[in-house]
């Protein structure tokens, strides 16, 4: 879908009007890290800014909808389960002209919400504006150092703040793309002319455990029926790589667990890839 010139007209003349946004968040089973998650959001919002807190609940069974209540969050059951399903509920329920996204897991840089609100506030072609997320575990977090420094596209739904009536007109968040519907998102958003800004300076927490359940994490989405997914041969071509890749890493961070991990990291993508059959596979 394409924007006019008048959709930027009029998202510029609220720029500079932002009063208020909405707040939203997705959750299915997150009671062991929700508290912190929504203890970090609201340490870094200002109350005074904060309009609605909604979260969207795949049906949780562990406690996760006490949490959401006792922070003070309406608590919504979703229609359909999953994280664009829930996403895109969550965004019929916004009414301010911003919203903030966030997953389960996440816990905010301090400065996060002064620095990504400044890009929608000063350039009205700025639809989103986030910050990045490292994984709480040291070793993951020092190979995912290297792929911020090397500029590697980034994107996420788990730390964003969008301009509300852009998202709405694009449609909100495919629900095709189980794994990718960030990456689906930025590609429309850059396709109708508005910018996705994710700000590298600005680095919040993703509460991760054990190199075991990462993986394997990992391992689960990717084989995942979803077309983001890449093709069998780059996937083969990384993991032959990634010895060297590895090495350079554990020298570059001074991680020697690096050099096994990151090549441990890019078999289990690989595994996923040869093991499963989605139709977009190659």
């Amino acid at each position: 879908m394409s924007l006019t010139e008048n959709d930027f007209k009029n998202t510029a003349e609220n720029a500079c009007s932002i009063k208020k946004i909405d707040l939203v968040i997705w959750t299915l089973n997150s009671a062991k890290t929700l508290s912190h998650t929504l203890k970090s959001i609201d340490r870094v919002i200002p109350k005074e800014y904060v309009n609605q807190k909604i979260i969207v609940d795949g049906h949780s069974t562990d406690g996760t909808q006490n949490i959401g209540k006792q922070f003070g969050w309406t608590v919504i059951d979703a229609v359909n389960v999953g994280i664009p399903y829930q996403a895109n509920q969550a965004l019929d329920n916004v009414k301010t002209e911003l919203f903030a996204s966030f997953e389960h897991d996440i816990i905010l840089d301090i400065n996060w919400f002064n620095a990504v609100l400044k890009y929608l506030e000063s350039d009205p072609s700025v639809a989103v504006a986030q910050g990045v997320r490292l994984t709480t575990n040291p070793v993951f977090k020092k190979i995912e150092e290297v792929c911020i420094e090397r500029n590697i596209p980034y994107r996420s739904i788990d730390n964003n703040l969008y301009r509300t009536e852009v998202i709405k007109k694009l449609g909100g968040f495919d629900p095709r793309f189980l794994t990718s519907c960030d990456w689906d998102l930025k590609e429309r958003i850059q396709k109708a002319g508005y910018k996705w800004i994710s700000d590298k300076t600005v680095i919040s927490d993703h509460v991760r455990g054990s190199i075991r359940n990462i993986t394997k994490h990992y391992y689960k989405l990717s084989r995942l029926d979803d077309p983001h997914n890449p093709p069998r041969l780059p996937v083969l071509l990384r993991f032959l790589y990634s010895p060297i890749r590895g090495f350079e890493i554990s020298i570059k961070k001074r991680c020697p667990q690096a050099a096994l991990v990151y090549p441990y990291w890019r078999l289990i993508h690989l595994k996923a890839a040869l093991t499963s059959t989605p139709k977009y596979r190659k």
